[in-house]
Parts: C-alpha cells; structure tokens; sequence
C-alpha cells in the first residue's frame, strides 16, 4: 500500500497480491487533522490510522471522515472492491460499506492465503470461510456456494464463474453456485473453431486488451468483460501471455489469470517513455524476454520470463 505520512510518501508493494490492488501513483493526501493518511484502492477514499497501524477512519478528497472505523482491529484498504472494504473484529471477518455498515457481519475466519486474510468482493461474490471450510456468499450475506470441507481452493469470480479444487478435481460453478462447463470448453466455440482431441484447450478469450477507468488500468476480454480489475497505474499489452504493468514507480508482469508472476521490482526510471529497442517497447516479452532498461554505460538489461537477467540480443 502507498502510505504518505506527513507529506512524505512511501511506496510499499507487495508481491504476494493474486490481483494487485494498487494504490494511486501520486498520492494526494487531502489536508485533515488525522497524522497518519494513506491511499486505498479506491479513488478519492483515504485510511487514517494510529501510529501502530490501528485502523481509525476512512476519509474522503476533502478530509472529511465518512466511515468511522476504530472498533476494527484491521481493515484491508488494498481490497476495497465494489464499495465494500473488509474488516477484521474480534478475529472474524466481514465487510463493511462506505456508510459504515456491516453488510456482511465479521463472522467469518481468518483467510491464510497469499492474496492476505480477506478476499475482495468480485462480480457481488465474496470467497470466505467458516470453521475452516471455504464458500461463496454474495453482498447480501446470502450463501451462494455451500461451505465445504472438501474444497482445496476456491478462485474469484471472472466473467460470472468460479473455478473450485476437490482434492486434485477442478470444476467450475456460476454465480448461483451450480456446476457449469469449464470456459476453456470445446463446446464454448463455433463447430467450425473446434480443436481435435489431440490440441489442448484453449482459452475463452485470445488474450485480453488494456482499458482504463477512474484514471487506473485494468483488462478486458473480447466480450468488454473485466477480467484484470483497474488497479494500475499503467500498462502495456499482453504478450506470450504476460503483460507489464506498474504501480507507482515499478514495474512487474502479470498472466491471464492476474497472478503476478514477476514481482513489481523494476525501476520505471530504467526507460523513458516512447523508448524503443530494436524496434521493441520496454516491458513487453518477444521470443521470451522482455527489454526493461539501460544501464549507465549505454547497456540493454532483459528478463526472461521468471525475471532472470538475460543478455538483450
């Protein structure tokens, strides 16, 4: 999370986010008698917290509280999604609006994952547990899909379908929690795309395309559906199935899915904007490598693509 105190901002990325949430590039603090402000993932909300990281309120561009949240012991700012902010109270989780009431009441565990310990509302469907078993609910605290100690993993919604593990059997279920076809399906094409027994399943979409909305990017598919949230800063397009992408100063890689595969730990002062080598953009891969800057002596520096240093050409 980017976190200015006192004027000064310090940029914080974690590399563990599945879909970053990232914060605005340039943080702009409203004026407000709270000492410690950051921003969220929402334009225009800011978290005010205590010296020791205890949540106090969420405030908005003029530095007016508009939820009050000092009877939380943590809330996740980074997930703030479709209006609702998880919160963490006597060790349960739940999700609170921007009125400051809890839609979903903190009754639910403590996630253990790396995308934290609450997920973010995607598509109305939150992914929770209770006594350790995972399920789905929507916004209305209604179970959508059954808890069950037999799931292993259980993903965000994408394009109005979820993807569960059973031990080592994946199925997929849609938005009222009953079973659908996997999207990656033959069936899904027109008889004339279909591939022989032989080809691997393809994807429902060719790839996805940047677009920006409330000054972040994020990606859509061939359907103008939101598959990657807008959450950056800024991006490049997909290519051999990873795209660039940067929050605040640095740039990482993400693949169809939006898990971030190569930590955000490149400087964007490395290239300058518009640059080209050999005809290629920074941070976009080609024949595996991507160029993503120079060095004093007038030196290309390239990744492959699990963020190793390779030679450019």
């Amino acid at each position: 999370m980017l976190r200015c105190t006192a004027g000064v901002g310090i940029s914080i990325v974690s590399a563990l986010l599945v879909i970053p949430q990232a914060q605005a590039a340039s943080c702009k603090i409203p004026k407000s008698y709270y000492k410690n402000v950051s921003c969220t993932a929402s334009s225009g909300l800011f978290l005010a917290v205590k010296d020791f990281g205890a949540p106090v309120a969420l405030i908005d561009n003029k530095g007016k509280r508009i939820v009050d949240l000092s009877r939380y012991q943590k809330v996740d700012a980074d997930n703030l999604s479709e209006g609702l902010l998880p919160v963490l109270r006597n060790g349960h989780v739940g999700y609170l609006n921007m009125k400051g009431r809890e839609v979903v009441p903190a009754m639910y565990d403590i996630l253990k994952e790396r995308q934290g310990w609450a997920r973010p509302v995607s598509e109305g469907r939150i992914v929770v547990k209770k006594d350790g078993n995972y399920g789905v609910i929507n916004t209305a605290n209604r179970t959508v899909v059954p808890f069950s100690s037999s799931f292993s993993e259980v993903a965000d919604y994408r394009g109005g379908i979820t993807r569960v593990r059973k031990s080592n059997n994946i199925s997929w279920l849609d938005k009222s929690g009953n079973v659908t076809k996997n999207p990656a399906d033959n069936n899904h094409k027109p008889p004339q795309a279909r591939q022989s027994p032989s080809t691997p399943p393809i994807s429902p979409f060719t790839t996805l395309q940047p677009r920006q909305q409330d000054g972040k990017w994020g990606f859509v598919d061939d359907q103008n559906v939101t598959m990657i949230t807008y959450s950056f800063d800024e991006v490049r397009p997909f290519s051999e199935g990873m795209a660039g992408v940067r929050i605040n100063e640095d740039w990482g890689f993400v693949n169809l899915g939006g898990e971030l595969l190569i930590p955000f730990r490149f400087a964007d002062s490395g290239v300058s904007a518009g640059d080209t080598y050999q005809g290629k953009p920074s941070f976009v891969f080609v024949d595996g490598k991507a160029w993503i800057g120079n060095l004093k002596n007038g030196n290309k520096m390239c990744i492959d693509k699990t963020g190793s240093s390779v030679g450019c050409d």
